[in-house]
């Protein structure tokens, strides 16, 4: 494929996903540039942060959209809470994505990864993606979340990917809400 045509493609990616509709939270940019963007949310879960985690890394396929995968499957997604752990989409021996790579793990509190997820994967750039988790005082809902901070160079202005990216995001993780909610 071109270089054209795969920007193009890029692009297109991005309008599609500024079109979807947004989940009932509202992820907030924090900052945003030709060269990098960084946005939080957070969202209420049902139950104590212990059981909240385990939902997050051991069933992450029982959650994860497949709109937003390569392969079209939610049941190809694992999580590897290892150092060097693998955000990934495993569709058979020779087809992969490594959606994002674990750096930091803090049980029941915080799972940093880094790399550029979705589309970003191809822009000559990268990212640090924190999941934070936080107990209510009654331990009965959890506070889930989600910072990501992206930059380096692309033929992008890269501010144009931020709402499109939060946006995805945002949809991923009400779909782990709606499931830990059930």
């Amino acid at each position: 494929m071109s270089m054209k045509i795969a920007r193009i493609s890029s692009l297109a990616t991005v309008i599609a996903c500024l079109l979807l509709p947004t989940a009932t939270s509202k992820a907030e940019t924090l900052d945003s540039s030709a060269t990098g963007f960084t946005f939080a949310f957070s969202l209420p879960v049902d139950g104590h942060l212990k059981h909240v985690f385990e939902g997050l890394t051991e069933d992450i396929g029982a959650w994860w959209l497949a709109d937003h995968t390569w392969y079209g499957k939610s049941e190809n997604m694992t999580l590897q809470l290892r150092p060097g752990g693998c955000l990934c989409e495993i569709d058979s021996e020779l087809r992969f994505t490594e959606h994002l790579r674990v750096v930091k793990v803090e049980p029941y509190s915080l799972i940093r990864f880094t790399g550029g997820l979705g589309p970003l994967q191809g822009e000559g750039v990268t990212g640090v993606m924190d999941w934070s988790l936080k107990n209510s005082a009654d331990e009965q809902t959890t506070t889930l979340t989600v910072r990501y901070r992206v930059s380096g160079y692309s033929p992008n202005d890269l501010s144009a990917w931020a709402v499109a990216v939060e946006n995805v995001l945002l949809q991923q993780m009400t779909s782990f809400q709606t499931y830990m909610n059930q």
